[in-house]
């Protein structure tokens, strides 16, 4: 049975309001137990923390695009309602995390011999290949529950189990609080991250084999399905390597060439940065399965019509969070954690810039993955992530810190920002890519680019920092960007669909009311 499009929304609606609520409680969460972390132990262990999280996340490539690949063959099945492929399909999952879940810990184990080298620290840290192993079991502990899920998110319920991830996240973080105050230990602290999130996925594999109780039957893939599967993969694999390299070896780069300690402070900005843009990608998550489906269901003109009305409000979107990280992000660590934490300028424009660069081509990212683009695209973060590590050594060595970061952007800039969606516009929505989509993007840069200068140009006249001030420069955020998008777009079907969209929904909410 095919989803209709009144349902592809309101599942895209209920998962995308239960993951912002899970951001906001994470968020709020780590504020604190950051504050508290910086606190009892120190920036240099807050560097620590920083840099073991990206040495995992570039094991992590090691799943080669897997739930990718797999979720992107339910899609198929799910439409038809397949039940037995479906469970053929996660058995197969199964199957393969977890073997992949023994290489992550193997190649995690080999690396134990290099900690010295990547580690730089004024003191001592005692235990520190201690601390490794922790974190290192709890992403291979992660691989033997993310299976069952996958069939969740196929099926567009994700929102069933986010509630999930916000309980366990305030008990996480209550419990970690609880044990810097009374204990002052980062083991103990880590051992707390072990265990709540092992409860919250098994916890979540439960509820997902309870809701589709046929993928526990034995079915056996395919050969032709199977084979399938693993051409996707081989192009992700590669895909993947370029996308982990690029977005997870800054940490290990500033840790080895300026210092751990420095991971720290930019580890403070990426926080904030990192929440705001694991909301954007639950937003575009929850909107993959309906995708999926309007991929499978409906014609080529009304694909690209989907496509730019997202792609508009993507524009929208990330150039206003953009223009509130570029105005309020130093005056937000002035207040939270002093001016000694506060990064120059030009450092925060390359934190900005990766923010932005990537967001703004976030649903061709989201095509990408739901249309099998991946086998074409395969080879282009890899060659972006060979330019960022040659430009990140050049660069770190002549300005520091901002020209590690600024090397990213470049990378980008040079490579998937023009490639992917030339590729999509080529083999998919079959039309000019210059006249659909690079014109489009162009003005949309031009406007970003004009609203962050004026609002920070009248936010400067606001010299004194305190929380006050910050929200004044906070409600200037609000309204300049805002204001001159929807006065630049107020009659446009972009605009105008959303402007529908929003109204049936309060109607509805009358109705219920």
């Amino acid at each position: 049975m095919q989803m209709g499009s009144e349902s592809r929304k309101v599942n895209t609606i209920k998962n995308a309001a239960t993951s912002l609520l899970n951001q906001v409680i994470t968020l709020l969460f780590n504020f604190v137990t950051r504050s508290i972390f910086i606190h009892f132990l120190g920036a240099e262990y807050l560097g620590i923390n920083g840099l073991f999280a990206n040495v995992l996340q570039v094991l992590s490539m090691a799943d080669l695009g897997f739930n990718t690949a797999i979720v992107f063959s339910m899609y198929k099945p799910i439409a038809e309602n397949d039940e037995k492929t479906q469970a053929a399909l996660m058995n197969f999952y199964r199957k393969v995390y977890n073997v992949i879940a023994i290489v992550v810990a193997l190649i995690g184990l080999a690396l134990i011999p290099l900690l010295p080298f990547i580690v730089k620290t004024e003191t001592e840290i005692p235990h520190l290949t201690l601390y490794y192993i922790l974190y290192l079991s709890n992403t291979v502990v992660s691989y033997l529950f993310v299976y069952k899920t996958s069939i969740t998110t196929a099926h567009q319920k994700s929102y069933l189990l986010n509630n999930y991830d916000s309980l366990f996240v305030i008990l996480r973080n209550i419990l970690q609080i609880l044990s810097l105050i009374v204990f002052h230990s980062f083991v103990l602290y880590l051992i707390i991250q072990i265990v709540v999130g092992w409860v919250n996925n098994f916890i979540k594999a439960y509820r997902s084999q309870k809701m589709y109780p046929y993928i526990k039957e034995k079915e056996v893939l395919a050969p032709e399905l199977k084979k399938d599967i693993f051409n996707n993969i081989k192009s992700m694999f590669i895909y993947r390597i370029g996308g982990v390299l690029l977005n997870n070896t800054d940490n290990i780069l500033i840790s080895a060439m300026i210092g751990t300690i420095v991971v720290g402070y930019y580890s403070n900005y990426f926080m904030v940065i990192n929440a705001v843009t694991t909301f954007t990608n639950l937003l575009f998550n929850s909107m993959t399965a309906s995708i999926g489906n309007l991929n499978v269901s409906t014609d080529t003109e009304n694909k690209y019509l989907f496509f730019k009305r997202i792609n508009f409000a993507t524009a929208w979107l990330f150039s206003f969070c953009g223009v509130c990280f570029f105005v309020l992000l130093n005056d937000f660590v002035t207040i939270w954690l002093g001016s000694e934490f506060v990064l120059d300028q030009l450092t925060l424009i390359a934190i900005v810039l990766n923010f932005v660069m990537p967001g703004s081509i976030r649903i061709v990212s989201l095509y990408r993955d739901t249309t099998g683009m991946f086998r074409q695209t395969k080879y282009v973060f890899f060659i972006t992530s060979i330019i960022n590590l040659i430009l990140s050594v050049i660069l770190g060595k002549l300005m520091g810190l901002s020209g590690i970061l600024l090397a990213t952007a470049i990378a980008r800039f040079l490579t998937n920002m023009w490639f992917e969606p030339l590729v999509l516009f080529r083999s998919y929505f079959k039309k000019n890519v210059w006249k659909y989509y690079f014109s489009n993007q162009f003005i949309y840069w031009i406007v970003f680019i004009f609203s962050a200068a004026l609002t920070y140009f009248i936010a400067s006249w606001i010299s004194h920092i305190s929380i006050l001030t910050l929200l004044l420069k906070g409600l200037l955020c609000l309204i300049v960007p805002n204001a001159i998008m929807f006065l630049l777009y107020r009659k446009t079907d972009e605009l105008d669909y959303f402007k529908q969209m929003a109204s049936q929904i309060v109607l509805k909410i009358k109705n219920k009311k």
